[in-house]
């Protein structure tokens, strides 16, 4: 999968996370993510939190296994079978 595929596949996830799905995620990600973008639930926050991932190489286009993870653990199972 190239990075644009990936991208285009997290906004389309976007409209699937409920806001509290979202605070969930944010907190979820704890000391990975500054506490700035952590502190801010919004679509752009959490687009700014997928950045932070790309930017840590915690997720990339070959592999984004941490994030399939993260919505399994706060119970977001349609949105990781995505991802799969």
């Amino acid at each position: 999968m190239n990075a644009h595929h990936l991208r285009a596949i997290l906004l389309k996830l976007q409209d699937r996370l409920t806001d509290d799905d979202r605070k969930r995620l944010h907190f979820f990600f704890g000391n990975d993510v500054p506490r700035r973008i952590r502190d801010d639930p919004s679509l752009g926050g959490t687009l700014s939190l997928m950045e932070s991932l790309f930017d840590q190489d915690k997720i990339n286009e070959e592999d984004f296994t941490f994030l399939i993870n993260a919505f399994e653990a706060i119970q977001c199972i349609d949105t990781a079978k995505l991802l799969r």
